[in-house]
């Protein structure tokens, strides 16, 4: 079997993720109430910023694959002169849903705790001030505890607005710390920057 190209091996997990996230936002949306076809596209558009923009061709392979395992219902309705499927997710979909959230959240904790780690070592930050799993825990009531009271709301947003401020702060020095040692770089002599003999 020949051996697939860089750029087509990153091109074909690009195109995964894109699926699996395309997925992963279908069962988010439909966490608000049901929807149809068209609905999902504009939500899942504005929900993510524009980061996904899925179209029909994308879309409702991705609902066909849901709905073939029982993690959302789509019931046929007319709508005006037009019959229409909307999509409800299920109790099984909100359970994966669930869980493939927080296990998300431990491999995006784990790759930003491996950066701070590298950055600290390299020596472009001092201490990783950080209060462990606050940011997870209140993404978690956020994003997943449908019964959390609007003032558990406001305290994960005031949570997570200093979580993020303390990390904006972190990445801030780095840049800094960055930004001198490449300055240093430009200006040192060539001799200077040759690795000393073994």
């Amino acid at each position: 079997m020949k051996a697939r190209k860089t750029d087509e091996i990153i091109a074909l997990w690009r195109n995964q993720l894109r699926k699996g996230y395309l997925k992963l936002a279908v069962l988010f949306a439909l966490t608000k109430g049901p929807a149809h076809g068209y609905e999902l596209m504009k939500y899942i558009e504005e929900l993510t910023l524009g980061l996904l923009t899925p179209k029909a061709g994308a879309l409702y392979p991705a609902l066909k694959k849901l709905e073939e395992n029982k993690l959302i219902k789509g019931t046929w309705k007319t709508q005006g002169k037009r019959r229409i499927k909307v999509y409800e997710i299920t109790r099984k979909g909100k359970e994966v849903f669930q869980k493939t959230v927080e296990r998300h959240f431990t491999i995006i904790l784990a790759a930003k705790a491996m950066l701070l780690k590298e950055l600290k070592q390299m020596g472009f930050i001092r201490e990783i001030e950080e209060t462990p799993g606050a940011l997870a825990q209140t993404i978690r009531l956020l994003l997943l505890d449908e019964n959390a009271t609007k003032k558990e709301r406001i305290e994960a947003l005031e949570k997570l607005k200093q979580e993020l401020g303390k990390l904006t702060e972190t990445l801030n020095t780095a840049v800094t710390s960055i930004e001198k040692a490449i300055k240093q770089l430009k200006h040192a002599s060539p001799q200077s920057l040759e690795k000393p003999p073994r």
